[in-house]
């Protein structure tokens, strides 16, 4: 779902460039004032636990595979305006080091995927949940409810910006559109099915984390110590990242994904323009095929770093711009 350079017309890069840089500034800002000791570092390992799993392409056919985008579940442990954020960085480091989606389209790809994933989908979950009720059940199935809705609404967001991008002359909108959801309904099963397996873990392990998304305490209520059960909460999510990436990773499946397939399916020659390559661009295309887990692996670890750090550097700016909007206030 990763669209390239190229892909969507300038304008309506533009335009969703603009959509998402107002949705990430408003969510940056509503994290500022739920800042405390364990929002930044959970913001960081959820965003490595996304990064990571979206390096795991599953197959959902003979010529189609998915992967999970991770918006509903980072909304539902971390908050919708964290998510938003965790999401964000996932897509800019997966651009900077692999050139997974374009830097012109990067906006479009923040919309479907962090704004779309985390706002749209926290709002469907307490949807359910009204109905179905607060309990872990309720949770749950608002969950699975909504990762499925997340990716079908992304997949329909697309199919109405390439509209907006190209002439009926030179695209088939009416199959690019069947083509799109039937392929995502089925990946969207698959971000169900592995947000709801998620949801259950951290619900018998540590419920409180999603319970306690809706207000987001401003210190760990065990001290925030090195023993506390945040910092182990942050440090085994760190670890699973990292297998994932290190051992997962190389076995991902290597057929197209949704978007590819759709375009390949209908023929469609986009002539492509390049774009601003990622300093580990063709990671996975090693001339010494032995070789290529290994690399997958270390890129895959180095982009989960790389991920978790900008959530540190983050955090370390964050306490020190609410700190000054405080002492402006407090001035006037």
């Amino acid at each position: 779902m990763h669209i390239p350079d190229g892909v969507l017309s300038p304008v309506v890069c533009a335009a969703t460039g603009a959509i998402s840089l107002g949705a990430v500034s408003y969510s940056v800002h509503r994290l500022k004032e739920s800042i405390g000791d364990r929002t930044i570092p959970l913001t960081g390992m959820m965003a490595a636990l996304v990064f990571a799993g979206q390096m795991v392409n599953f197959p959902i056919g003979v010529f189609v595979s998915g992967h999970v985008l991770g918006g509903v579940l980072a909304a539902t442990v971390v908050g919708p305006w964290a998510g938003c954020v965790a999401m964000t960085l996932v897509l800019f480091v997966q651009w900077a080091l692999f050139s997974d989606g374009g830097l012109f389209s990067l906006g479009a790809n923040v919309l479907h995927m962090a704004v779309i994933g985390s706002w749209g989908g926290h709002a469907v979950r307490m949807l359910v949940q009204r109905f179905v009720g607060d309990s872990r059940k309720g949770i749950v199935i608002g969950s699975v409810v909504a990762a499925w809705i997340s990716v079908m609404a992304a997949a329909a967001f697309i199919c109405l910006e390439f509209r907006l991008s190209w002439s009926p002359s030179e695209i088939d909108f009416s199959n690019l559109f069947t083509l799109m959801v039937s392929f995502h309904s089925l990946i969207g099963l698959g971000e169900a099915l592995i947000t709801g397996v998620a949801i259950s873990f951290v619900l018998n392990q540590r419920p409180e984390l999603v319970t306690d998304t809706a207000s987001v305490r401003r210190t760990d209520p065990s001290g925030g110590g090195h023993g506390s059960p945040t910092t182990r909460t942050l440090v085994a999510g760190l670890v699973i990242a990292l297998a994932i990436s290190a051992f997962l990773a190389p076995f991902a499946s290597n057929l197209d994904d949704g978007l590819e397939a759709v375009l390949a399916k209908l023929k469609i020659n986009l002539n492509l323009t390049g774009s601003v390559p990622g300093l580990l661009e063709g990671y996975d295309k090693t001339p010494i095929a032995a070789w290529q887990s290994l690399t997958v692996s270390i890129a895959g670890i180095g982009g989960t770093l790389a991920v978790f750090a900008l959530a540190w550097l983050l955090g370390k700016a964050l306490p020190a711009a609410t700190q000054n909007l405080n002492s402006e206030a407090a001035g006037e």
